[in-house]
């Protein structure tokens, strides 16, 4: 009878042990499932018995291919280079005629400053002609002014300046009592122009300068300015003298 009840525990521990296996085996996941990645659950809705689900990769990508925009460039920020580059050519060309002047018979006096505040203000002085200059001629010495200007070519056989502009230099002769001759670089560069003419104001009809006028044409050293100058004003004193 005790290995009747013996046999029959035996039966019932089996029984036991196999059903737990079955229930571990039906529980535990494959290794497929294991592997697989898991999508992120970032939202619930109450409503509805199945997640909301955000592939957040790609909303990531997507927002980094989003475009920025360019800041924009002002109209005065795209014409400052090519003020720039008239200021500094014209700068060049008056260091090219102030170089002319070195010569024991010449002397700078004054050289204008061009100087402009931020809001636009500029001193009178700013608006005189370019350089003052005193040279000796026999036993005295004369003075007179040079507005230096620089064009990169001819136009028309010509270089034409705005009227406000010579009539502010004769305003400027008359009140000062000196005379203004403009010193006129053509072509070539500002160091080195292909043209050099001196150009007595007194002498431009209308607003511009031909091409053709050849007497004013003065090769660029200190020797012939000085000539120049001298038959310039030879002229000057006689007329001066006929009309006295």
């Amino acid at each position: 009878m005790r290995r009747k009840n013996m046999g029959i525990i035996l039966i019932v521990v089996g029984a036991v042990l196999i059903v737990g296996g079955v229930v571990m085996v039906a529980t535990k996941p494959n290794a497929a499932e294991q592997a697989a990645p898991q999508a992120e659950v970032v939202a619930v809705d109450d409503t509805i018995s199945k997640p909301v689900v955000v592939e957040k990769r790609e909303a990531r990508v997507a927002a980094s291919e989003t475009p920025v925009a360019k800041p924009e460039t002002s109209v005065a920020e795209t014409e400052k280079p090519a003020v720039d580059q008239s200021k500094a050519k014209g700068a060049a060309f008056e260091d090219f005629v102030v170089n002319l002047l070195a010569d024991w018979r010449l002397k700078l006096l004054d050289r204008t400053q061009d100087a402009v505040s931020t809001a636009g203000v500029v001193a009178e002085s700013c608006k005189n002609p370019d350089l003052h200059v005193q040279q000796k001629r026999g036993k005295g010495e004369i003075d007179y002014y040079l507005e230096c200007k620089y064009r990169s070519q001819w136009k028309d056989g010509a270089v034409t300046f705005e009227d406000w502009q010579l009539n502010r230099y004769r305003q400027f002769q008359r009140d000062n009592r000196r005379k203004v001759v403009l010193a006129l670089g053509v072509g070539g560069s500002p160091s080195a122009p292909a043209t050099f003419m001196l150009v007595p104001l007194d002498s431009i009809k209308g607003n511009s300068v031909k091409q053709i006028k050849t007497e004013f044409v003065v090769e660029p050293s200190s020797s012939a300015l000085v000539e120049y100058m001298n038959t310039y004003f030879s002229k000057v004193f006689s007329k001066s003298r006929q009309k006295s």
